[in-house]
């Protein structure tokens, strides 16, 4: 009888450790969305460039790149400006707007550029524009995309970002 209490008096002990731990862990990921809802950050610490030499594997029969691969970069380049502003996981939620107003052609060198415009309380604008860089420095742009991200938590559940300082100065 004395063993089986003492398994029963384990198997408690253990229940509760957990129960505790996993309340810590609750308590923890409510004090970190709670300061990063407080925290401000401004364009500037997301702020994302990537450049690119445009490839075949990029590019369409014609020899300009495919429009489908330019869309792949920019999803890209945007989630990684949206995490670096939430300092969490994000998802794209929408690309409102995708203008294609010149082509790039094989061997040229394209550069994206990211910049998180507006949040809301879970949800990031992020503005990634395109330009074809000349051999002499000079840009071109040729496409611009306007996306929603949504930041996620570690269960996969939207979870508060960062304010932004433009947006914040802009209020006042």
């Amino acid at each position: 009888m004395d063993e089986k209490n003492r398994q029963t008096d384990s198997f408690l002990s253990s229940q509760k450790a957990l129960e505790g731990k996993l309340n810590d862990m609750l308590n923890e990921l409510t004090d970190t969305e709670s300061e990063r809802y407080l925290r401000v950050k401004s364009q500037k610490e997301s702020y994302t460039e990537h450049a690119e030499i445009v490839m075949y594997r990029y590019t369409n029969g014609s020899g300009r790149l495919f429009g489908g691969a330019l869309l792949q970069m920019i999803d890209t380049i945007g989630a990684i400006c949206a995490r670096r502003h939430a300092g969490t996981e994000v998802t794209t939620v929408a690309i409102d707007n995708l203008s294609f107003k010149a082509p790039a052609n094989l061997n040229s060198t394209i550069l994206l550029v990211a910049q998180v415009v507006s949040v809301g309380r879970t949800s990031m604008k992020v503005v990634v524009k395109t330009y074809v860089e000349e051999l002499n420095g000079h840009r071109d742009e040729i496409n611009v995309a306007n996306m929603t991200f949504v930041a996620l938590d570690r269960f996969g559940l939207p979870t508060p970002v960062p304010r932004l300082l433009e947006q914040e100065a802009a209020k006042s």
